[in-house]
C-alpha cells in the first residue's frame, strides 16, 4: 500500500510509512573475524583486512540487480549487517529477493562465512538515507531470537505475499513453485533459504563446483565444532546434519553411476565425499 508524502510547513518532506517486504542479515561471527584482523603486537594483518573488504563488495555485487526487475528495491548496508527492502506489491519481488540472499549465503559460505537473518513484512521507512519502522523490528527480532542457527528465515505471510504478486507471465502456482525451490522447511517449522541442497541449482557447473562448495561447509563446520562455547557448537551442529543428510542424498543417488558427464574421476570424487 502506498502512502503519499506530505509536505511539512518548514519545505521538508514527511516520508510516510509503505508497506514493504524487509530483509535483515548479519554475518555470523563477525567479530571473531574482525579480530583476526589484528595480529601479534596489535599489528595489521593484511590479508585478512582485504578478505573482509572483498566479502562485503562481493553482497554489494551480487544485490546489484537491474533496477529494471524489481524497481522499489532498496539496500542498505553497514558493518556486517544489510538491509534489503521492496514494496510487499512487486511482481515476484519476494522470488528475486530469496535468490539474491541465497546468492549471498552461497558465496559467503564458500568463502568461510555464515550468515543468518530474518525476512518479514510491514510498515517500513527505507531510503537512501534512513530506514526504521516495524518490519525491521520484526525481521530484526527473527534474525537474533528466532533463526538460531546459520540461515536466513521467512516469516509466514511472506509466502502468501508471493503468491498473490506473481510475475505477470507467472501463474501463482509457478510462482510458488520458484519460490519454494530456494527454501527448505526445518524441524522447528520455520522456511528458511537453503544454501546446502540448493546450492547446487545456482553454481557456474552444478557438477564440477559441488564438491568444492561441499568442501568449504564442511571446513566451516569442522572449525566451528571445535569452539569452547556450547552455544556455537549449537550452530554448526545445525549445519553438520544439514550436511550429512544431503551427502548421504547425493551418495545414495550415484551408487551405481559408471562415470559423471563421462567423468570417471570426478564420479570417484564424489564417492569419496564423507560425513562429518
Amino acid at each position: 500500500m502506498n502512502i503519499p508524502v506530505k509536505s511539512s510547513n518548514k519545505g521538508f518532506s514527511l516520508t510516510m510509512y509503505e508497506y514493504r517486504i524487509c530483509c535483515f542479515i548479519d554475518i555470523l561471527g563477525f567479530k571473531n573475524h574482525i579480530d583476526s584482523t589484528i595480529g601479534s603486537h596489535g599489528k595489521d594483518v593484511p590479508d585478512k583486512i582485504l578478505d573482509i573488504k572483498d566479502i562485503i563488495n562481493l553482497s554489494r555485487k551480487i544485490l546489484k540487480e537491474p533496477k529494471s526487475i524489481v524497481k522499489s528495491k532498496i539496500v542498505t548496508q553497514f558493518s556486517d549487517s544489510i538491509v534489503i527492502s521492496f514494496k510487499m506489491q512487486e511482481e515476484s519481488g519476494v522470488f528475486y529477493a530469496l535468490i539474491d540472499l541465497l546468492h549471498i549465503a552461497l558465496e559467503f559460505a564458500h568463502r568461510g562465512y555464515l550468515t543468518r537473518g530474518g525476512i518479514s513484512v510491514g510498515k517500513l521507512v527505507h531510503t537512501r538515507k534512513h530506514v526504521f519502522g516495524p518490519a525491521l523490528n520484526e525481521a530484526y527480532k527473527l534474525e537474533k531470537d528466532f533463526a538460531q542457527f546459520p540461515r536466513i528465515i521467512l516469516n509466514a505471510d511472506i509466502l502468501e505475499i508471493a503468491k498473490s504478486f506473481p510475475l505477470r507471465i507467472n501463474s501463482s502456482d509457478d510462482e510458488m513453485e520458484s519460490v519454494m525451490n530456494c527454501l527448505a522447511q526445518d524441524e522447528d517449522g520455520y522456511y528458511y533459504i537453503d544454501y546446502i541442497e540448493q546450492a547446487v541449482h545456482e553454481l557456474n557447473d552444478h557438477n564440477y563446483d559441488l564438491i568444492p562448495y561441499l568442501n568449504s561447509l564442511k571446513n566451516i563446520i569442522v572449525d566451528g565444532l571445535k569452539n569452547d562455547d556450547p552455544r556455537v557448537v549449537s550452530k554448526f551442529e545445525w549445519l553438520k546434519s544439514k550436511y550429512n543428510i544431503y551427502v548421504q542424498k547425493i551418495l545414495r543417488n550415484i551408487s551405481g553411476w559408471k562415470h559423471i558427464d563421462g567423468d570417471e574421476e570426478l564420479l570417484l570424487e564424489f564417492k569419496m565425499l564423507k560425513l562429518i
